[in-house]
């Protein structure tokens, strides 16, 4: 496992490959996320300064949230949330749709061009080993 520094606290801890966050941020930050989905419960057309202000939650953590795909803002004009690509306002996540359709269309070109260099490799091309006791590095 790889040792890193939580990106909240700074404390070195072992990377589970999931969260930036150590253990211990990690559970406060699920509880905040928890908090915040009661308020919209209980008040669903709450604005993201009014949650942040009412929970005392930075805007940082529930930006976070909204670019994980967590949240998502349901107000008609939203200047908080822009695509990380073109800038376009979003209500959740890190690209607008045609963004995210470009994208993906980008990456299975270059699947399908990938796919067709190996086709065109010569097939009779072989490998073998290299004997790393006989290699002498200077």
């Amino acid at each position: 496992m790889k040792i890193v520094n939580c990106e909240r606290c700074g404390k070195l801890f072992e990377y589970n490959g999931i969260s930036n966050y150590c253990p211990i941020c990690m559970q406060y930050d699920e509880a905040n996320f928890q908090k915040i989905k009661e308020y919209l419960g209980e008040h669903p057309k709450a604005t993201v300064i009014q949650v942040a202000t009412d929970l005392d939650i930075p805007l940082k953590m529930i930006k976070k949230y909204l670019r994980e795909g967590r949240l998502e803002i349901v107000e008609a004009e939203n200047f908080f949330l822009e695509c990380e690509k073109c800038g376009a306002p979003i209500k959740t996540g890190r690209f607008c749709e045609q963004c995210t359709r470009d994208l993906d269309s980008n990456v299975k070109r270059i699947i399908n061009e990938a796919k067709s260099n190996l086709k065109n490799t010569r097939s009779d091309e072989k490998m073998r080993y290299l004997d790393k006791d006989k290699i002498k590095i200077k």
